[in-house]
């Protein structure tokens, strides 16, 4: 198929779906998400906390149990999904006959969906006001081919903006996960998260104290040395005060981050650190409320 074909084809693909109406397009959603039996929500009140690391490797050690995962980076204007997942530069296809595309597949059999896969590389801007955005958002959840799965991960912008209300408002089931850090600014946002959830009645699955201390070996001693970058305990505490699940808290640790840069989740690739070792502690927690086992 020559290339003018191609685009062709493309254009005929997207007109299909311009003129339906927004009742049309929420029943397309609600049917789509009605084949998923778990979706779980990440968010955070604030950017810098590791929500995306969190989202990624939940949704990496739920497929490396069995479970048929997805993951949806709601990030339109910053997504990272791809690049913790080692899948940049990568382009869905288009199955024109069924007037659908196909989410990329990622390790494990992950389906996984970004904005990142339709931009022409990393440092190309998405300069979009509200309404692009939450259109966006609406194609990848009813045009996308996610088929039956155990579960799919959201992993949201930081904040109560936009697109988290939008999710939200759509996914009516969903469980949500909160993300913070231990210091006061973070718990300060995380609170107005919790009590967004609160007010639109969606289930909260408990809070994640991330990074909560660093844990580094001394250069010449080798030393295992745990510091307080910071604070420690502060996301147990918030939990209690808003009367939800503390799930857990996970240390900051050089080589998760590393990993994390070049696409290897420390699930998979550190799973006896400290880190995934908290973490498989977490997401069990997670597995039993969600399945009520």
């Amino acid at each position: 198929m020559n290339e003018n074909n191609e685009k062709s084809k493309e254009k005929e693909f997207k007109s299909r779906y311009q003129d339906l109406t927004p009742l049309e397009i929420n029943m397309l959603i609600k049917e789509r998400m009605n084949k998923i039996k778990y979706k779980i929500v990440v968010m955070s009140g604030k950017g810098g906390v590791g929500k995306t690391t969190i989202a990624v490797n939940l949704a990496i050690k739920l497929a490396s149990l069995g479970r048929e995962t997805g993951i949806l980076d709601v990030d339109i204007t910053g997504p990272d999904v791809p690049l913790m997942l080692n899948l940049e530069g990568r382009r869905p296809s288009v199955d024109i006959e069924k007037e659908e595309f196909k989410p990329i597949i990622g390790p494990l059999n992950l389906r996984v969906m970004s904005m990142a896969f339709l931009l022409q590389d990393n440092q190309t801007p998405v300069i979009w006001r509200g309404p692009l955005k939450m259109s966006a958002i609406r194609q990848f959840l009813y045009q996308a081919q996610w088929g039956d799965l155990d579960y799919m991960i959201f992993d949201l912008p930081p904040g109560t903006s936009d697109e988290t209300l939008d999710i939200l408002q759509l996914i009516e089931d969903a469980y949500v996960v909160i993300v913070t850090q231990p210091q006061d600014v973070s718990l300060l946002d995380v609170r107005k998260a919790i009590n967004m959830t609160k007010q639109m009645n969606r289930k909260l699955l408990g809070l994640i104290e991330n990074m909560s201390i660093l844990i580094t070996k001394c250069p010449k001693c080798n030393e295992v040395i745990q510091v307080d970058l910071f604070g420690e305990g502060g996301g147990k505490k918030a939990a209690e005060q808003m009367g939800i699940n503390y799930l857990g808290k996970i240390p900051f640790e050089v080589d998760v981050r590393k990993g994390g840069d070049i696409g290897f989740p420390f699930i998979i690739d550190h799973p006896d650190s400290h880190s995934g070792k908290a973490f498989e502690d977490i997401v069990s927690k997670i597995i039993s409320i969600v399945e009520k086992r």
